[in-house]
């Protein structure tokens, strides 16, 4: 090995790759730096605090691309500054990463009475979302809530459970956009009829729970 070798097929893969990462020919990469991105990834989910990601995606650009998705999957609605926060990154246009693609579980059901339809809006250019929580949001509407399901091929589970003032609308749309949805929890909405549930059955094939207080909805699945 300490004889030279002029063999050009005998340059390594991660000694390639390493050089190509770093753009400095003589840089001296630490083990961890040659970690496969699918061992990064299964390190840093086993980290279970966001502060602890964050401060891992600050470390370098090939840590920041492993951590951010396990970061954003499921963003931090609990507090009013933190959806301030996430509202203001999902609506860059020149961010380093898609975050409004990265988002797959939204849950604002923390803030209830705060979030309103123009809350909302900036995360209709979520499309990938999987769960989507509005539980007790009363001052939503059916324009929120279409808005967000809108375009939204991925959604597998929607909960609107006390959002009184929905209608058939949003059902219909859910119908027209969300072939994947397995779970629909509409617990409280009273303006929402059989004539929509029977389109979300139709159209949705996947779906196996329907919640609902108001007996007459039970039929519709079997």
């Amino acid at each position: 090995m300490a004889q030279a070798n002029d063999s050009q097929s005998s340059v390594g893969v991660a000694t390639f790759r390493d050089l190509n990462v770093n753009n400095v020919q003589n840089a001296v990469v630490p083990p961890i730096g040659r970690l496969p991105p699918e061992i990064l990834i299964a390190i840093f989910s086993r980290l279970s605090s966001p502060a602890d990601l964050l401060n891992c995606m600050l470390v370098c650009r090939s840590w920041a691309a492993n951590c951010v998705g396990i970061l954003w999957h499921r963003p931090s609605c609990n507090k009013w500054d933190n959806l301030r926060s996430v509202v203001a990154s999902v609506g860059k246009t020149d961010s380093l990463f898609p975050y409004a693609e990265l988002v797959k579980r939204l849950n604002l059901s923390a803030l209830t009475e705060k979030v309103s339809d123009g809350t909302v809006v900036p995360f209709t250019q979520c499309k990938r979302i999987e769960r989507l929580t509005l539980t007790n949001c009363s001052k939503l509407t059916d324009k929120g809530v279409s808005d967000l399901v809108e375009g939204n091929r991925y959604l597998q589970a929607l909960d609107v459970t006390e959002l009184r003032s929905l209608t058939d609308h949003t059902l219909f749309t859910v119908a027209k956009n969300c072939p994947r949805l397995q779970g629909l929890n509409i617990t409280g909405c009273a303006n929402v009829t059989d004539d929509s549930l029977i389109a979300v059955s139709e159209s949705c094939r996947q779906l196996k729970r329907v919640s609902s207080l108001v007996f007459r909805f039970s039929h519709v699945l079997y």
